[in-house]
């Protein structure tokens, strides 16, 4: 028990001097008193004594081991050697030992007495050191026990053989006034052990020094006073100072019971405290738990209310979907019959004002058509239902076939329309071509649309390239009106242009950037555009494509033995078209001069007739000021020294009657830009295998004659409408294919199985068997019978989806209607080439007429 009044420090303190005065004066009258005792009181006491101080040291270690003071592992480990050192006393001293031992009784009696006494007096001033280790130290470690419990237990033994074998001196001075004068010394050491715990100051507050202090009170006065002073054992002295003795022992076990009493009490209060923590703990945790079940009840009830209305959005985006895909299907049906027919009725003999009316109709069906494709992909891109692609392509073709297709617009409006894909460029790449071409269509269309004069580049050039990816950077250049600085960032977004008047004079959406924008991002890509008004602009884009581990097979530039070192001289104005041709004619391994004009060129023809290094081919464009293509092949025949060579024309606009001046001027070959590396690498072959025959016997070289030396693929049309069937047969044979129809799944199974076709084009909706059925009953003989017939999806469904579908159920291709000419051919021929670039040995497919030349 804990008192921190002051009061309690001053009354135990008037306590300590009572009890001092008392014991003083105790001994005075006990010193005068004459009776005496025996040798079975002195027993008695000493029993007395051992016991107490067994009590003390199992109690002071319990505290110990308790609370780990280091204190009480001293005043337990003294206590329990004391009570064995006394216990000895008493036993040794007994009537029972008389004479068993070396020494006197006398003297026994003192040493075997006085040595328990000094040895816990001294422990009693050792254990002051242990309290201030404990204030350093708060905790004891089995080092320190051990050592005190080895001390302790060998001064005892050695103690019991000591008395035991070893004669001891009578150590009493009849005639000095402390007959006994070594039984001071253990008051001696108490004396200073009660000084020290004093000034300690722990006595005034805890009640287990409070007893201690009173403790060492008596047993110093006790030994100061009453044992060194008696005469003769068994005296009043001798008797009451082993009375004292027991008291003092008795004062230690008083304060330990009190403080295990207060350990004890303390551990109740705790646990009473703990047990009250833990009913509000469970209260609270009762409580939350309630609240958590409520907010979990409160939860559910919101997870169900969301899943309702996530599935009404499901439910309305599929209404939505659905709608789109049947309008999509519903408008793109007819615009397919009307574009196509208006496309071959354009084909034939018309009168001025017809071809106008008509063109007007086509122009406007494919403004109709482009007006749906932009809302059905911005819906999706609203929806986050746009995704893309990664399948294997081949970056040259696939932009060589988007600028064909551009190339009509361009040169209505009298426009270059050039493109230009660095060397270095990686070319067989896995992505989404049909996006990629979506964005160069749009970026370029509206550099047709915007620009009336001059010219339009698309350049493509390699930024960086990691472990299996490479990023693209390309860039569509017009010298058109130019943008405004404070409108080049509201152009990308929805339903915006530069301008109002900009809306009404070119027309259009203003969704065409907008869904750019998001196809670039989607390409982990950034677009942007540079432009000042007047002076055309520049829309830069990037994208980062996986490269393929294994390019497939294709049509690749070759280097002939014939054209090694081929002189060869190309003439044109524009700056562009000659570098890029410059640089095709240099990777073959031909020696190429570029010229910008007629008259440069004569003087290079002239320059090299004097050196001797005649050309042996030249290049030439039609359209050039001054003197044009065809003029200066004019003057070219006129001098015979200018040595055989052959002449290819390059044209940007074909013109009525330019064949029957190309056979008159002995031109071997004729073609539209722009066109594929691959085409004017076959032309040049083909006119140099027929060199040395009159060019005016020979069929001039153009691109329809480089298709018509080819095979004549078969195709088979799966289509139940007789107005789709109409417009399809006449594109497909007005270009070389042999073509034949049926109108429903089953019958096209059976014609795949009883003929020979290079390709079916599959209408996705027919009635009883539709395509994905008949696609599935072909590719299941095919299991049988080995062989694998490229099968194109035609469909009036463009939605999300629709084309996965489609290659999912194992066809190869995918063209949505309504059906653009140069978009169905494109599809056809790269499956064919994709049939004819694997030959049995592997290698790349060559043109007959270059493998054919002579030696």
């Amino acid at each position: 028990m804990i008192n921190t009044r002051p009061e309690r420090a001053l009354t135990r303190s008037i306590g300590y001097l009572l009890v001092i005065a008392a014991l003083l004066a105790g001994a005075f009258v006990f010193g005068k008193m004459t009776w005496k005792g025996n040798g079975e009181l002195h027993t008695l006491l000493e029993t007395i004594a051992t016991v107490l101080l067994l009590i003390c040291g199992v109690m002071s270690l319990v505290r110990y081991y308790t609370k780990k003071s280091s204190a009480f592992l001293i005043l337990g480990g003294g206590f329990l050697g004391t009570a064995l050192l006394n216990g000895y006393h008493g036993a040794i001293t007994s009537s029972f030992l008389v004479g068993r031992t070396p020494s006197a009784l006398s003297a026994l009696s003192l040493w075997s007495g006085v040595t328990p006494r000094l040895f816990l007096a001294l422990l009693m001033c050792a254990s002051l050191l242990g309290w201030k280790m404990e204030s350093r130290h708060s905790t004891t470690g089995r080092r320190e026990e051990f050592l005190v419990y080895v001390l302790i237990g060998t001064f005892t033994v050695f103690s019991f053989f000591f008395f035991g074998i070893v004669r001891l001196p009578l150590e009493y001075y009849p005639n000095f006034a402390v007959h006994r004068p070594f039984l001071a010394a253990p008051g001696i050491f108490f004396a200073l052990a009660a000084v020290g715990y004093w000034r300690n100051g722990g006595w005034k507050t805890d009640d287990v020094e409070h007893w201690l202090l009173l403790s060492l009170i008596i047993g110093g006065v006790s030994y100061l006073t009453y044992n060194p002073f008696y005469n003769n054992m068994h005296e009043p002295l001798y008797v009451i100072g082993h009375v004292l003795n027991d008291l003092q022992y008795a004062c230690m076990l008083i304060g330990l019971f009190i403080s295990m009493a207060t350990i004890f009490k303390s551990e109740a209060e705790n646990a009473a405290r703990l047990r009250t923590a833990q009913d509000e703990l469970e209260a609270r945790v009762l409580a939350r738990t309630t609240d958590l079940a409520q907010a979990n009840q409160a939860l559910q009830e919101e997870i169900i209310e969301r899943r309702r209305a996530e599935h009404a959005a499901e439910a309305a985006s599929r209404a939505k979907g659905e709608f789109l895909a049947n309008m999509s299907h519903e408008i793109r049906t007819p615009m397919n019959g009307i574009i196509g027919m208006t496309e071959l009725v354009l084909e034939t003999e018309l009168s001025v004002e017809q071809r106008d009316s008509l063109g007007l109709v086509k122009v406007s069906a494919e403004a109709l058509v482009a007006v749906v494709n932009d809302i059905l992909d911005f819906s999706k891109i609203e929806a986050g239902k746009l995704d893309l692609e990664s399948i294997p392509f081949d970056l040259r073709q696939s932009l060589g076939e988007t600028m064909k297709a551009l190339d009509f617009r361009a040169h209505v409006k009298g426009l270059e329309l050039i493109y230009e894909v660095q060397s270095d460029v990686v070319e067989a790449l896995l992505g989404d071509p049909g996006r990629l071409r979506q964005v160069i269509v749009n970026l370029v269309g509206n550099a047709i649309k915007f620009t009336d004069r001059g010219e339009i580049l698309m350049s493509v050039t390699q930024e960086a390239e990691s472990s299996g990816a490479v990023s693209l950077h390309f860039a569509v250049k017009d010298t058109g009106v130019g943008i405004p600085t404070d409108k080049l960032r509201k152009i990308f977004e929805p339903f915006s242009q530069a301008d109002g008047s900009t809306s009404r004079k070119y027309g259009g959406t203003g969704l065409g950037l907008t869904i750019c924008v998001k196809l670039v991002e989607m390409m982990n890509g950034r677009i942007w555009v540079e432009s000042e008004v007047g002076k055309g602009a520049t829309f830069h884009f990037t994208a980062t494509f996986n490269v393929q581990d294994k390019p497939s097979l294709r049509l690749a530039p070759i280097h002939p033995e014939q054209l090694q070192d081929l002189h060869a001289l190309i003439v044109d104005d524009n700056f562009t078209n000659r570098r890029i041709l410059l640089d095709m004619l240099t990777r073959w391994g031909m020696r190429p001069t570029a010229v910008e004009s007629g008259l440069a060129a004569m003087k290079e023809l002239q320059m090299a007739k004097s050196t001797g290094s005649l050309f042996s081919l030249i290049l030439l464009d039609s359209q050039m000021p001054d003197m044009d293509g065809f003029a200066l092949a004019e003057e070219i025949q006129k001098d015979p020294g200018l040595g055989p060579m052959e002449i290819l024309m390059l044209t940007s606009a074909g013109q009525l009657g330019d064949a029957a001046r190309c056979r008159e001027l002995g031109i071997c070959a004729y073609l539209v830009k722009p066109f594929h590396q691959a085409e004017l690498l076959e032309a040049i072959c083909q006119t140099i295998n027929k060199k040395g025959a009159p060019a005016k016997d020979l069929p001039l070289v153009t691109r329809h004659t480089l298709r018509e030396d080819e095979h004549r693929p078969r195709i088979l049309l799966a289509e139940d409408n007789l107005v789709n069937q109409t417009l399809a047969v006449r594109l497909l044979e007005k270009r070389g294919y042999l073509v034949k129809v049926t109108g429903d799944g089953r019958s096209a199974v059976e014609a795949v199985e009883t003929g020979q076709f290079d390709v079916v084009l599959m209408d996705i909706q027919m009635p009883g068997m539709d395509g994905f059925e008949a696609t599935a009953a072909i590719r299941a003989t095919e299991k049988i019978k080995g062989g694998h017939i490229p099968i194109i999806a035609l469909t009036a469904h463009a939605l999300k989806g629709d084309e996965e579908d489609c290659i999912t159920s194992g066809m190869d291709g995918y063209v949505s209607k309504p059906i653009r000419a140069i978009e169905l051919v494109s599809t056809i021929e790269k499956l064919l080439d994709n049939k004819r670039s694997v030959q049995p040995d592997n290698s790349a497919y060559v043109p007959s007429s270059i493998v054919t030349l002579p030696k």
